[in-house]
This record gives C-alpha cells, sequence and structure tokens, in this order.
C-alpha cells in the first residue's frame, strides 16, 4: 500500500516541504536529504501528489537542455518528444542520467532514452533491472523496444541524387563512427560505389569545428578532390557550409554539397541546402505511440521500427559532366 507524504517525511525526519521540493526540483535540496527522501520513497511506494493524475514518461539524458546545443540531433528530438508525450496528456519528466535514482516503480511507467551508445553502455545494467518498458531511438538494444531513421537509405538517396546529375567522385563524412547510425551510413556509401563502379573515397570524421582532429578528417577527404560531399550530422551543416568556405570553396560551383536537415535553417542559406531528413517530428510521434503502447500492454514483445529518410532537393547541388 503506497504511503502518504506525512509518512514519508516522518520517516525521513523531514518537512513536507522539503519532501515537495525533492520531487518538483523547484527549489535546491542537499544531495543528502535527497538520497535518503528517494529511498524512503522506493521503500514506502511513495507516489508523490503532482503526477498521480497522469501516467509519467521518464526521459533520460546525458545532460540538461542546454542553447549550447540546440542544434544537436539529441535535444532537438527532446523538444518534439516532449510535445508528443504532453499532446497524449501524460506527465514528462527530463532526467539526466546522473540522476537515475529520480525513476520509480510507483509512477513512472515507460523510459525513452535519449542517450548514445557510451552513455547506455556505462549505465546498461541499471537499464536492464528497469522493470518497466523502455525505448531507445536510433538505437537497438536486447532490453528495450526502438524506433529508427534508415540512415542507410538516407545516403542512398544523397548519392543516386549527385550521381544523377553527373558526379563520380563523391566524398562522405560522418559525425559519428562508431554509432548506429554511422555504421549504417558508411556501410550503405560502401555499397554504393561498388554497385556504381566507383573510386571509394576516404570517410571523414567531421565531427566539432572546434577539434583539430576532425578538420584534419575534414581535409583528408578534400584532398581526394572530390566534386561532391555528403556531410552526416544535423550539427554539422552549418559547420560545414563554414569549413569549405573558410577554405575557399564556393557551392556548388567548385563542389557540391548535401547536409542532414536542420528545418527552418538550410532552406535560408545561400544557396539554400540539399539534405537528407530524418523527420524529428515523426520519429517522435511513432516513439510515443510506441511508449503508449507498451504502457497498455507491458508484456508486448521488444520490436525494431524502421522510418524511411527522405531527400529535400534545393540548389547546393549542380551538374557536372561525368
Amino acid at each position: 500500500m503506497a504511503s502518504d507524504i506525512n509518512e514519508l517525511a516522518r520517516q525521513c525526519g523531514v518537512s513536507k516541504a522539503t519532501i515537495s521540493r525533492v520531487f518538483t526540483g523547484r527549489a535546491r535540496v542537499s544531495e543528502e536529504v535527497r538520497a535518503r527522501v528517494l529511498a524512503a520513497a522506493r521503500r514506502l511506494n511513495y507516489r508523490p501528489q503532482q503526477v498521480m493524475a497522469r501516467d509519467c514518461v521518464a526521459i533520460v539524458v546525458a545532460d540538461l537542455p542546454s542553447p549550447q546545443r540546440r542544434l544537436s540531433f539529441s535535444e532537438r528530438l527532446l523538444t518534439s518528444a516532449v510535445f508528443e508525450i504532453t499532446r497524449n496528456h501524460l506527465q514528462t519528466e527530463v532526467i539526466p542520467v546522473r540522476d537515475l535514482s529520480r525513476l520509480y516503480d510507483s509512477y513512472t511507467r515507460a523510459v525513452l532514452l535519449l542517450l548514445s551508445e557510451p552513455y547506455i553502455e556505462a549505465h546498461r545494467a541499471e537499464f536492464e533491472r528497469l522493470p518497466m518498458p523502455v525505448v531507445t531511438v536510433n538505437k537497438q538494444y536486447p532490453f528495450s523496444s526502438s524506433v529508427n531513421t534508415d540512415h542507410g537509405q538516407g545516403v542512398t538517396l544523397a548519392l543516386r541524387h549527385l550521381h544523377e546529375n553527373g558526379h563520380r567522385r563523391i566524398g562522405l563524412t560522418v559525425d559519428r563512427l562508431e554509432n548506429q547510425a554511422g555504421q549504417e551510413r558508411i556501410a550503405a556509401y560502401g555499397a554504393f560505389v561498388k554497385e556504381r563502379g566507383l573510386v571509394p573515397l576516404p570517410v571523414g570524421h567531421f565531427y566539432n569545428l572546434t577539434a583539430g582532429e576532425s578538420l584534419r578528417a575534414l581535409d583528408h577527404v578534400l584532398a581526394e578532390r572530390p566534386t561532391a560531399l555528403v556531410v552526416c550530422g544535423e550539427s554539422m551543416a552549418l559547420q560545414s557550409v563554414h569549413e569549405l568556405r573558410r577554405r575557399g570553396y564556393r557551392i556548388p560551383e567548385d563542389i557540391s554539397l548535401v547536409t542532414s536537415e536542420l528545418e527552418e535553417i538550410c532552406c535560408w542559406l545561400t544557396p539554400e541546402l540539399t539534405t537528407i531528413n530524418q523527420d524529428l517530428d515523426a520519429l517522435a510521434a511513432k516513439t510515443v505511440s510506441v511508449l503508449l503502447a507498451r504502457i497498455r500492454e507491458p508484456d508486448l514483445p521488444r520490436e525494431d521500427i524502421r522510418l524511411p529518410s527522405s531527400l529535400i532537393v534545393r540548389s547546393s547541388v549542380r551538374r557536372v559532366d561525368a
């Protein structure tokens, strides 16, 4: 039987106001008090009143949202996911991975992991022990269902468009080499150039404007004199334009460019960028539908759902003589 706030406060030796602050996060509470309250809440099966009226979906992130990361895939997807969860009359709680103790069996109905693979692997044992359904995005694990963009298809669409416009020396950069999206993109590039009998160029690990290693990787690709470049990773779209122009390249006169789509940004650049689009609103909507299904039926078998990419053709690709 669940306990009320009075019993929890009595056992913890704190006021009811302190209990509320622990669960709402509206005022600072010492780590010692917070840990004591959370442990007692689990033991007593305490369910905070502020979430009793609605089920709660916990979204686990690497860190709290920051304006400095507003162009990253995870932060943009987080915005769409919170909107979809709220629209479906659920409460959402965004939890940094360091605060996993805030996941409570008593009111958390499902968990959405918006984490990179290293974070998931570091806490994998904790995620595997969770009694509620877990859903991941663009990452597949035995302990979770997943919703995934077909990143390989996106690269293939870009390469096909470039090939149809006469390009035969096409470079590729990815923002992550080791993750599922990066591996799918690299595999699609290899398959396409082999099928069309093209010369494969080295794949660049271009991921951070301030990292010398990343810029050297871009230069390594450009040294192969590609006529076109596909840059994967939403956060790299603007950086790729900046770096190409800094090196004296005109787009598309000297090099054609395809990037990942940044909605309401890529269409306003000069030239307007042709982009690979993974529809974040559709991705979030499907993810939330999977969460809802598992809240209703927690014993549903896990599934891996794949959504298509699309190509938005604008003016950063020019036709060349093959």
